[in-house]
């Protein structure tokens, strides 16, 4: 019986048995993640922003840039970062008619697209012409990767007790998608619109896996060039990649140009950006660590059947993945091999290469594709009459240690899930705490850091801070991502002292009963085993000075930061100016001393008296914040939120200039008088033209696609 030929039947159903067993584990072992509880991993950050997005478009706001106040002092995430995937949520959740909460369309979306993986997966290689056999071996496998928390595509980056990478899990799907209408676009000219709105989809999701894609197409153009076609070919790969770029211009268009506002995280350990080198990668490859951590080496196996396999085939699907999987895997080895060479690489300063795993792993399907190919063929060899069944059972055996290695990882997920999920439904006192916060005057809230108490304050694995993210609660916690140029001087909050109370506005702390707080808390109630304080902060909005400049490097900022915070000048209320390399030169009237080397040279100067005047009332919300002032003498009135061009200043219902003051807060020149001042967040109008002109763009490739294949079907008739 051949495979392609079989279309009904029990042996044609006892052919997809491997593929059906992967996704009936997936379904079954993976319904634990639908539960609605906080996160402990990255899927905290990425909730937070469907949230976000969801307030923004009920309330108005523009849904694909506005500002988020509950981390890191506050910043744009969606100016800087992917957000395709949770816009789909919200989406999503008003075609549902908001009948399901959002949290539980959120779990929905990650559990479908974690066990429907096998089936992109299928569908991608038989769009790249992979046989039936090896698209049904390679997607059975797909889901049962074990790489050791590698960040790859193994589950452990996706599920609760893992990384909680959901832009990464819609990227998995778009990069196997992209790459396969991506060859059909460059052999046959199909699939010109699918191909452009994918690549679209696929650099809004996931700019690493973009970039990394563009890499694989490049290997994929090669692989099929010849010189009849090469004219052709090279006009269809510029023309996708331009239209793609056309259509997302809104999005990368501006991130290049107000990076400079961006953090860049000195935190972020070394190896994720020069990778483990190729000794450790390739000792982790042989071992079987690479793929089968914990077990059997079986998808190690197979990829290395795949490239024997290569060498004793010449067709192109088995030099495609041999090509993907070298060229990745050199490129996975990363500085710690190549070094300066990598300098080569466009954007190179920024790359994270730890991340290269992701197209190495898109690499080893493919040539599991390859090596399931050849076992079917094996297996028609030796038992023609029974083909079907021996390449059912060889890969069923083949699989089972990855069977039972996934089943218990996650049946240990169920488990500390289960733990947490009880803890916090029986803590009542939490519940009363974060219900008392809502209720309470603006103003962050500190629940512990991992290096304090904060790290006694636990639900089984969740901290308590991971309930105030959860409620969009602002706070002074660990950062997420670390975007904003303030996140990483949070780890310097010291609950001791007052003054960081003011500088941070952190006007409530949630801590242990028993944990002895400094006198100047005031306990507003207490909860089963947590008291919850109040703090004199002063608001979002203080009167201070800016006599001084700071000039430098964005990674020369959060030095300067700390000096200064930890000097008397902090307290003092003198708010220097910032000019980072990149930004506009601010009017020289405004600087009285530079700061040439901030650490040295703060502590000489005289601490300042505060300017006379006062802050009558304030208010604030998530994009807007207002005072009125009164002062006797000219001032700066100071904004404790991170500073971005994008703040639109009114003084007395005038436009006025913002300054950007250390550590990168808002600061307003004030005249003496009585002002009104309102400080709201604008989205960039440019970017809103970009995003018109990208959607221009895609109707213009529909209809062109649309004549198209109107005129091929009129020329068959």
């Amino acid at each position: 019986m051949k495979w392609a030929r079989a279309r009904f039947g029990a042996p044609r159903l006892l052919a997809w048995a491997p593929l059906l067993v992967a996704l009936l584990l997936s379904a079954v072992m993976l319904l634990p993640e639908l539960r609605p509880i906080a996160n402990l991993n990255d899927d905290a950050f990425h909730f937070l922003l469907v949230q976000g997005a969801a307030g923004a478009t009920s309330s108005g706001a523009n849904p694909f840039d506005f500002w988020s106040p509950v981390l890191e002092l506050g910043f744009p995430q969606f100016l800087y970062y992917q957000h395709l995937p949770h816009l789909s949520i919200v989406l999503i959740h008003r075609l549902l008619f908001e009948q399901l909460s959002l949290i539980t369309v959120f779990n929905l979306v990650r559990y479908l697209l974690l066990v429907g993986f096998p089936l992109t997966v299928f569908w991608s290689l038989r769009k790249l012409n992979f046989s039936h056999a090896g698209a049904v071996t390679a997607a059975a496998l797909a889901p049962l990767f074990s790489g050791n928390f590698g960040y790859g595509f193994e589950y452990d980056s996706y599920l609760w007790r893992g990384f909680g990478m959901y832009t990464q899990l819609w990227a998995m799907h778009l990069s196997l998608i992209s790459l396969a209408l991506l060859g059909d676009y460059l052999d046959r000219g199909k699939s010109r619109l699918p191909t452009v709105a994918v690549l679209s989809a696929l650099i809004l999701s996931h700019l690493v896996y973009a970039y990394m894609m563009a890499i694989s197409a490049a290997v994929l153009f090669t692989v099929g060039l010849t010189r009849s076609n090469a004219r052709v070919r090279t006009l269809r790969f510029g023309l996708a990649w331009t239209l793609a770029a056309l259509v997302t211009c809104y999005f990368w268009l501006p991130f290049i140009l107000s990076k400079v506002y961006l953090g860049a995280s000195p935190y972020l350990q070394r190896w994720k950006y020069d990778s483990f080198g190729a000794l450790a990668i390739l000792q982790r490859l042989a071992s079987g660590d690479l793929f089968d951590h914990g077990r059997l080496p079986v998808i190690t196996a197979l990829v290395a059947l795949g490239l024997l396999a290569t060498a004793l085939t010449r067709s192109r699907q088995a030099a495609l993945a041999s090509a993907l999987f070298v060229t990745w895997l050199l490129l996975y080895f990363g500085r710690v091999t190549w070094g300066s060479l990598l300098d080569l690489l466009p954007m190179h300063e920024g790359l994270i290469m730890h991340r290269f795993i992701g197209s190495v792993d898109l690499a080893a399907l493919l040539l599991i594709a390859v090596a399931g190919d050849w076992l079917w063929q094996f297996c028609g060899r030796w038992q023609p009459e029974r083909q079907t069944s021996v390449f059912v059972l060889l890969t069923l055996l083949l699989m089972l240690p990855a069977l039972v290695e996934r089943h218990g990882f996650y049946h240990l997920n169920d488990v500390f899930l289960d733990r947490s999920a009880l803890a916090v439904d029986q803590d009542e006192g939490a519940a009363t705490i974060i219900e008392r916060l809502r209720t309470l005057p603006p103003g962050r809230t500190f629940a512990g850091l991992r290096t304090d108490w904060g790290k006694d304050m636990k639900f089984g694995d969740l901290a308590f801070s991971d309930l105030l993210t959860l409620n969009k609660i602002p706070a002074v916690s660990a950062p997420y991502q670390s975007l904003s140029l303030n996140a990483d001087l949070l780890w310097d909050f010291n609950y001791r002292n007052h003054d960081d109370y003011v500088l941070f506005n952190v006007r409530y702390v949630v801590a242990p009963s028993l944990e002895p707080m400094p006198d100047f808390l005031k306990a507003l109630e207490s909860a089963g085993r947590y008291t919850l304080y109040e703090a004199a902060s002063g608001g979002y909005f203080a009167l201070g000075r800016s006599d001084l400049a700071f000039k430098g490097k964005q990674s020369e900022l959060l030095p300067a930061a700390r000096a200064w915070h930890r000097s008397a000048l902090s307290a003092a209320g003198e708010f220097p100016r910032v000019v980072l390399k990149g930004m506009q030169t601010p009017p020289s009237d405004l600087v009285a001393r530079p700061l040439a080397d901030a650490p040295r040279q703060l502590n000489a100067f005289t601490v300042p008296l505060l300017p006379a005047g006062s802050i009558a009332t304030q208010s604030a919300d998530s994009q807007r914040y207002s005072a009125s002032v009164q002062l006797q003498e000219a001032a700066t009135l100071i904004l404790k939120v991170s500073y971005h061009p994008n703040w639109q200043v009114t003084v007395d219902g005038a436009v006025a200039p913002t300054l950007m003051l250390l550590p990168s807060y808002i600061g307003i020149r004030l005249a003496p008088g009585s002002h009104q001042v309102v400080v709201a967040y604008r989205s960039q109008t440019s970017r809103m033209l970009l995003m018109l002109f990208g959607c221009a763009v895609l109707v213009l490739v529909v209809v062109v696609a649309r004549r198209q294949n109107a005129r091929e079907f009129s020329q068959r008739l």
